[in-house]
């Protein structure tokens, strides 16, 4: 009898457990981002620099062949902004009606080009939707500022590093680690304090 029961709780447990995972996978949802360019490959791309833009180059380019993107707050968009730019700061980048629309300007082959206060400020905002997949984002290496409560916007010249750092990182990673010896520790030497001499005792 004992037997019996013991089987059934078992059989029951068992159905409880199976009824878990079957929920727990119909239920499993895929993540709705994901990074498709590793951070070395990130990397290289920022030592190459050839997605950032000069203004000069800016004004040669055709304006249905581009969008702009203001990655400032929506705060500093509203005070002052580029001509026919859309404001999504970089917070803002996963919301449903900034991906969505990011989507429709790498499926048209846009360029999505970010400016910020300073090439700095639209650089994290271009790593994330450079890892996110999308290649066709530039940097506008401008500054912006604000003179008497007038937008004012004015040219950066960024210099190229001499070094190309994802290279030296690369060829560091690839060399197999030193091994580093240890030295023998030398052996302490207690020196034993000597006895005194005793005083004789006695007259002569």
């Amino acid at each position: 009898m004992k037997e019996l029961e013991r089987t059934k709780r078992v059989s029951i447990s068992a159905v409880l457990f199976l009824l878990v995972v079957v929920i727990a996978v119909l239920t499993f949802k895929k993540p709705e981002y994901v990074f498709e360019k590793s951070a070395e490959e990130t990397l290289e791309k920022i030592v190459e620099k050839d997605y950032i833009i000069s203004q000069n180059d800016f004004e040669q380019l055709v304006e249905t062949d581009y969008e702009i993107i203001d990655i400032r707050s929506n705060y500093e968009y509203a005070k002052g902004h580029l001509d026919g730019a859309i404001n999504i700061s970089t917070i803002n980048v996963f919301e449903k009606e900034s991906s969505s629309f990011l989507k429709e300007i790498s499926d048209v082959s846009k360029i999505a080009i970010l400016y910020g206060e300073h090439p700095d400020e639209a650089n994290s905002a271009w790593m994330l939707l450079y890892q996110l997949g999308y290649e066709n984002a530039k940097i506008l290496c401008i500054e912006t500022s604000f003179v008497n409560n007038q937008f004012q916007v004015k040219d950066v010249n960024l210099e190229r590093p001499t070094v190309n750092y994802a290279k030296v990182l690369k060829s560091l990673m690839d060399k197999e680690p030193v091994v580093v010896k240890e030295k023998k520790k030398p052996k302490k030497v207690i020196t034993a304090p000597k006895k005194k001499k005793r005083v004789p005792e006695g007259g002569c």
